[in-house]
């Protein structure tokens, strides 16, 4: 019994050892939209714009993770202005493409981005007659859900909704009416109540994630810029430097407007160099032949030319 109680207490002292000394994640709050339908009543909150109360969850999302020991919070304004910086420019003009999180998110260190949704902002009634006496009690429920998004791929990996109500009776001679304050405070329990969900998954799946081995490649074309997407997720645009993808295989798509889409299915196992000869949609064949006699041709993946360069 002795040796057992000393095996149980050695592995407890492991156990708290290995979640002392785990890294906490890195995590930035991308936005938190509003999803809502109905229109609650105007005595429970009715009178608030949705897309305010969304607006202010990504504070109470922030406050929340701020406070866990298993999170370090990337400041919000230096992602944003990172996304800004980004912008895509053509001929420097501005596009419509909205850049990419992902390249922000690993130029950070970022290992998953939040995104939140005020789902629900609902109200319920409940009739009670007793004794001749009517009474009825309204409910309004607030909903939230929280994503994580793998910083590496885009990819969600974590899911999780929180909840939170508040009942208010209602009569004849007594009739409340929440104001904005009781409305912060339901949405700070809802996104309370999903946290908790979202740090086990996030957590488990950062073990995970650990041992899944990683590359980097830079891609560049002969037009730069042009926008790059791995499988079928917009990353950024080129020339693209260092961006982390995982090993395997990957589908590597470089587009242009104007220009032909290159698509291409690689075994991505060492750090690479890729460039690309972009063609216009009217190239002639003049022009297409100096277009490939001006790229440096070391490999050959399909017609027309993919280059890469191993990086070791």
């Amino acid at each position: 019994m002795k040796r057992i109680a000393t095996l149980l207490t050695c592995s407890l002292i492991l156990l708290l050892a290995a979640v002392t000394h785990a890294q906490p994640l890195r995590v930035a709050v991308l936005e938190f939209e509003d999803q809502t339908g109905m229109r609650p009543d105007e005595r429970l909150g009715g009178q608030i714009p949705r897309g305010s109360l969304a607006e202010r969850g990504v504070f109470m999302l922030g406050k929340h993770l701020a406070n866990q020991d298993a999170f370090v919070l990337i400041d919000r304004r230096d992602f944003l202005e990172q996304m800004e910086r980004m912008q895509f420019f053509d001929d420097d003009r501005p596009t419509p493409t909205r850049p990419s999180f992902l390249h922000v998110a690993q130029s950070l260190r970022a290992d998953a981005v939040l995104r939140g949704n005020l789902v629900s902002f609902s109200p319920g009634t409940r009739t009670v007659n007793q004794g001749g006496h009517r009474a009825e009690f309204s409910t309004l429920t607030v909903r939230v859900a929280l994503e994580a998004l793998d910083a590496v791929d885009g990819a969600v990996i974590a899911v999780a909704d929180g909840r939170a109500h508040r009942e208010v009776r209602q009569t004849a001679g007594l009739q409340t009416t929440l104001g904005e304050d009781e409305i912060l405070d339901l949405l700070d329990q809802a996104v309370a109540d999903a946290v908790p969900n979202l740090q086990r998954t996030l957590v488990e799946r950062a073990e995970a994630k650990r041992d899944r081995p990683t590359v980097r490649i830079s891609v560049t074309t002969t037009s730069d810029p042009a926008l790059v997407e791995i499988n079928g997720i917009l990353v950024g645009s080129t020339p693209l430097e260092n961006f982390e993808i995982y090993k395997g295989d990957q589908v590597l798509t470089v587009g242009k407007p104007g220009y032909r889409d290159m698509t291409k299915r690689i075994l991505f196992e060492h750090d690479a160099l890729i460039e690309v000869p972009m063609f216009r949609n009217d190239l002639t064949a003049d022009e297409l032949k100096e277009v490939l006699e001006s790229m440096r041709i070391n490999l050959f993946l399909g017609e027309p030319g993919i280059v890469i360069h191993r990086l070791d």
